[in-house]
């Protein structure tokens, strides 16, 4: 039986924990009233951060990418060096010494990427213009610079050179090379590429000529002193090689390294990438309006708050247990 004393007034048992799962539905329910009240502000927003990460792809400068695939071609200059290192050591006992000759991978990849090279490079070519175009100005042939202190150098052009365009990876497995260079000019960079391997061949070429020549130099002189004919015959052999290594240097126009596969005019861009950027960007937005609209909510109820009164939260919202006042 249940009392009917107003006294003691029944009380509903309480359903089911007040806890937490009615709560997040209830919650859930408030956020999703948010984001219909806000829908268009939230709509209004993505579109605008998308439109404006789409006008930055289409703006921002495009970048084109090239490859020179190589392999060293130095190691003829190795062949025959058991013998010939036996001979140069009988020399070198007998006060006559030449240089090695050749040129290792290690040696004439650090010389493409040397800043020596890369100065004289951007000097023939004359790219200081092309590297700093807004700061020259192609009709009247001058730099754009009130302060001539600001006139771009060829140390900033090399710094630009080596850590934004050029790029020389080995690989250690197949010992092939791979020279990457980038630049915003598909034409431009190509023949950069190409003109570059051109270069280091004939640059590395020409030292080992003129080395080859001193060298020759040196043991003619040497030739001519002594009157040992045992070290006459280790000259004249020291001698035949070093000639050689002129024939074959004359002789072999990719004298270090042999060109697998040419830069070709890249056509298709490497950056921006158009449609990652739209994506970012409409997510950007969406997460933006989102928070826009919850911001936006929280003021709207700060303002329709009267002075002096909190705002009440869903927890001040449970209700408390009733006394009868009777009594």
């Amino acid at each position: 039986m249940t009392s009917s004393n107003p006294r003691f007034p029944q009380t509903a048992p309480p359903s089911a924990p007040l806890g937490q799962a009615p709560e997040e539905e209830i919650s859930l329910l408030d956020l999703w009233r948010i984001l219909m009240d806000q829908k268009w502000m939230i709509v209004l927003v993505t579109l605008l951060v998308t439109s404006g990460a789409i006008v930055y792809a289409l703006l921002a400068t495009p970048v084109f990418q090239t490859n020179v695939l190589l392999e060293f071609a130095g190691e003829d200059a190795k062949k025959g060096g058991g013998a010939l290192a036996q001979l140069g050591g009988l020399a070198a006992m007998a006060g006559i010494s030449v240089g090695g000759g050749g040129t290792s991978k290690d040696a004439a990849i650090a010389k493409l990427r040397s800043r020596i090279f890369i100065q004289e490079f951007i000097q023939d070519d004359n790219l200081l213009p092309i590297l700093f175009e807004k700061s020259w100005d192609q009709n009247t042939k001058n730099w754009i610079v009130e302060d001539p202190t600001k006139i771009p150098t060829y140390q900033q052009g090399v710094e630009i050179f080596l850590k934004s365009i050029l790029k020389v990876n080995e690989d250690k497995k197949t010992g092939l090379i791979t020279l990457t260079m980038e630049w915003k000019n598909a034409a431009q960079v190509t023949r950069w590429a190409n003109l570059l391997v051109e270069r280091i061949n004939r640059h590395l070429r020409t030292l080992a000529i003129e080395e080859a020549k001193r060298n020759i130099d040196y043991l003619n002189n040497e030739l001519a002193k002594t009157t040992f004919v045992e070290l006459k015959q280790v000259i004249a052999t020291l001698l035949e090689d070093q000639i050689k290594k002129i024939m074959l240097a004359n002789g072999r126009p990719e004298y270090a390294f042999k060109i697998l596969d040419p830069a070709v005019v890249p056509e298709r861009r490497i950056s921006p990438k158009r449609a990652l950027i739209a994506m970012l960007g409409g997510v950007l937005g969406g997460f933006l309006g989102v928070a826009l609209a919850f911001l936006r909510h929280r003021i709207q109820q700060s303002r329709n708050t009267p002075p002096g009164i909190v705002a009440p939260t869903r927890h001040s919202l449970k209700k408390e247990p009733m006394i009868d006042s009777q009594g």
